[in-house]
């Protein structure tokens, strides 16, 4: 009778296991898309310089741009629609050794990603005009601000995720207007001494599901949006420019569809 009883137990117990499904996992795509043009430091792609891919690019090419340091200001501002990917953050970086910007924008519906952008005198990644997209990317030590969306020349605004924005000497991102074409998500923004801001506050900017943890202030005239995470994101090692997630990190998991917040 204990053994049946036993027995119809461990068979209960091993349906109900099998009927558990683990989450599914979110699985990044590996393979760069199609380039049009690939830029290589070592002289194993079409250019050594992002400069002169960009000078020879067309509307709506893809410009991949493989893993090296490439000291240089590089300006978006010919031809509009241009994917400008890095292999990775990590191993791709641009450095502007303190010219006054590092990236800047001045075209339509351009793409920016999977770069490390640093050592700007001024700004990051400068938009001077158009809608832009910047994704995964690592934007640290710069002078100023880390993504400067201006109102000077013209209306920029961007779609920013998956970015880790940190260590820049003013801002991690400065909007002069509080736009509805601003949408900041799953991105952190630390170690500045503000985190986001605006020269308005009409609350139409997205900001919602990052981590904030600033030394002044994470929100200035922002209005904040929802599931943001006011905490240390707990990097790997920052004073050495390690800026992976440690393994209790606050950011891990926490992103959409349970990716890490974050470029890394």
């Amino acid at each position: 009778m204990l053994r049946t009883c036993l027995l119809r137990l461990a068979v209960a117990l091993f349906s109900l296991a099998a009927s558990v499904r683990c989450p599914k996992p979110v699985v990044l795509p590996t393979v760069p898309p199609r380039a049009d043009i690939v830029v290589a430091a070592d002289g194993t792609g079409t250019y050594e310089t992002i400069s002169e891919a960009l000078s020879r690019a067309e509307p709506g090419s893809v410009i991949l741009v493989k893993a090296g340091v490439y000291r240089e200001q590089v300006r978006l501002d010919r031809v509009g629609r241009i994917t400008l990917l890095g292999l990775d953050p990590v191993t791709t970086v641009i450095d502007a050794s303190y010219r006054y910007a590092a990236v800047e924008v001045n075209s339509d519906s351009n793409r920016i990603s999977g770069l490390t952008v640093r050592n700007a005198d001024s700004h990051g990644i400068w938009v001077r005009d158009g809608h832009q997209t910047i994704t995964n990317c690592l934007i640290v030590d710069n002078g100023e601000r880390g993504i400067f969306l201006s109102a000077m020349a013209g209306s920029a605004a961007a779609r920013i995720s998956h970015c880790t924005i940190a260590d820049n000497g003013e801002t991690g991102i400065y909007a002069a207007r509080d736009s509805a074409g601003v949408i900041v998500t799953d991105c952190i923004i630390a170690f500045n001494p503000r985190g986001i801001a605006t020269d308005q506050n009409t609350g139409r900017m997205t900001v919602h599901r990052n981590c904030l943890f600033n030394q002044s202030c994470n929100f200035d005239r922002v209005t904040p949006g929802r599931d943001n995470i006011i905490r240390d994101p707990m990097f790997v090692n920052r004073e050495s420019g390690d800026y992976r997630l440690s393994r209790t990190s606050p950011c891990r998991r926490a992103g959409s569809e349970k990716t890490n917040l974050g470029c890394i």
